[in-house]
């Protein structure tokens, strides 16, 4: 790659001329499902995970396959065309939408895999799906010849019970040297998945535990997490195009903040819908009272500006990447800024409109307070929590050091 920089000059991102007619096709499937979803919310939230016809439709549709290298038959889409998906399918259903986003970009991770990984996973079955966790809880990891060995519980999976195969953290000992950050990769043989996820927001993404016990991951399905810092993942070798020479930990964050754009978009839709006709008690129509019209109009300009800070750093990042130009510390910490700021706007929007709705917001058959529990559990990830992106930003940007060296 090229030598760091701050900025490039970039096209304007977004309709029209950002997606190709593949990716912008898909983007037109999932605002398809929306009024399915929505009818299937309450049943995936019953269930704590999105329902099997649900994983159909998904896969039918290819959005696990969006950023899945070209080679299996996947779209290999631009960067953020998961980001997309799940902005639409969240509108009616954010669990759902975040399910989509979250399988979708595993196939990007796992397209920085050493290839014989790859080949073994998705030359037997092109449209396997992988989960990941991130949060080891007491692990044991060993070296062998020529693997690891590894037992331990991993946390918050999204999504396993409809996947083949998990990309689990973990520290690999490496002998005289301290240890060091890998991603591994088992297939659905060698983990259990524990029914644990209950949770009040987020609720049907069957965010459920790992269970390994005694699994042997051979060398070549472990990825050293420093690689993909800077381009340099064994992946990017076997697939040719610039998605998997992406810095993973700078630019990940677009795959989770679909599903809190999706939340306030679907959030304003319904309250749109809901105040047509509407009276108050006192017989005067809600949509002329000026209180709720400002309410209504700041929602509506916040979730447009999320959409648009985060439409400038997709365009930013897939520019780059086009380039192969790698950014510099500032750049990656502005687009985590940045990511951290659309999801505060997605939050400020919806706490904004719930109380429009009055007393029948709150009722649990109301998905306006469906909304509003999950776009707060969506801004609870690490890496959208507005306050640590800010400090991040703050530290780099004045001379200091990012808390997370990956990014």
């Amino acid at each position: 790659m090229n030598p760091s920089v701050s900025d490039i000059g970039h096209s304007p991102s977004g309709p029209p001329g950002e997606w190709s007619e593949t990716e912008a096709a898909l983007i037109a499937k999932a605002r398809a499902l929306v009024p399915v979803l929505r009818e299937r919310a309450a049943e995936a939230e019953r269930i704590r995970r999105i329902p099997d016809t649900t994983d159909r439709d998904f896969r039918r549709a290819g959005f696990y396959r969006a950023l899945q290298p070209a080679r299996y038959g996947g779209v290999e889409g631009r960067y953020g065309l998961h980001t997309m998906l799940a902005a639409e399918a969240a509108r009616g259903c954010v669990s759902s939408g975040w399910a989509a986003c979250i399988t979708a970009c595993h196939g990007w991770i796992f397209g920085m895999f050493p290839r014989e990984a790859q080949d073994e996973l998705w030359n037997a079955e092109p449209e396997a799906a992988v989960a990941s966790s991130f949060l080891p809880v007491g692990p044991t990891v060993s070296r062998e010849r020529d693997g690891i060995r590894l037992s331990g519980r991993w946390r918050f999976s999204s999504n396993a019970d409809h996947c083949q195969g998990v990309i689990l953290l973990a520290m690999v000992p490496q002998g005289n040297e301290p240890p060091k950050q890998h991603f591994v990769f088992l297939n659905r043989s060698q983990y259990d998945i524990e029914d644990v996820w209950n949770a009040v927001g987020l609720a049907a993404t069957g965010s459920n535990d790992i269970i390994v016990r005694d699994a042997f991951a051979p060398a070549h399905r472990l990825l050293e997490v420093m690689s993909t810092r800077d381009g340099h993942a064994p992946g990017a070798e076997a697939n040719k195009g610039y998605l998997y020479s992406l810095p993973l930990f700078a630019t990940f964050a677009h795959s989770l903040v679909g599903a809190a754009l999706g939340a306030a978009q679907g959030a304003l839709d319904l309250v749109g819908d809901e105040l047509a006709g509407k009276t108050s008690v006192a017989n005067v129509k809600l949509a002329d009272q000026p209180s709720i019209q400002l309410r209504f109009a700041e929602a509506a300009a916040e979730i447009e500006a999320a959409r648009a800070v985060l439409q400038v750093d997709r365009g930013r990042i897939n520019d780059m990447g086009r380039l192969r130009t790698l950014p510099d510390d500032n750049t990656r910490m502005r687009y985590r800024l940045n990511v951290g700021y659309a999801v505060k706007l997605c939050v400020q929007a919806v706490e904004r409109l719930l109380p429009v709705a009055g007393g029948r917001g709150l009722e649990l058959h109301n998905p306006l307070q469906r909304a509003w529990r999950d776009v707060h559990a969506v801004a609870q990830h690490i890496a959208l929590t507005w306050d640590v992106q800010a400090l991040n930003y703050g530290a780099v940007r004045l001379g200091g050091k990012a808390g997370d060296p990956r990014i």
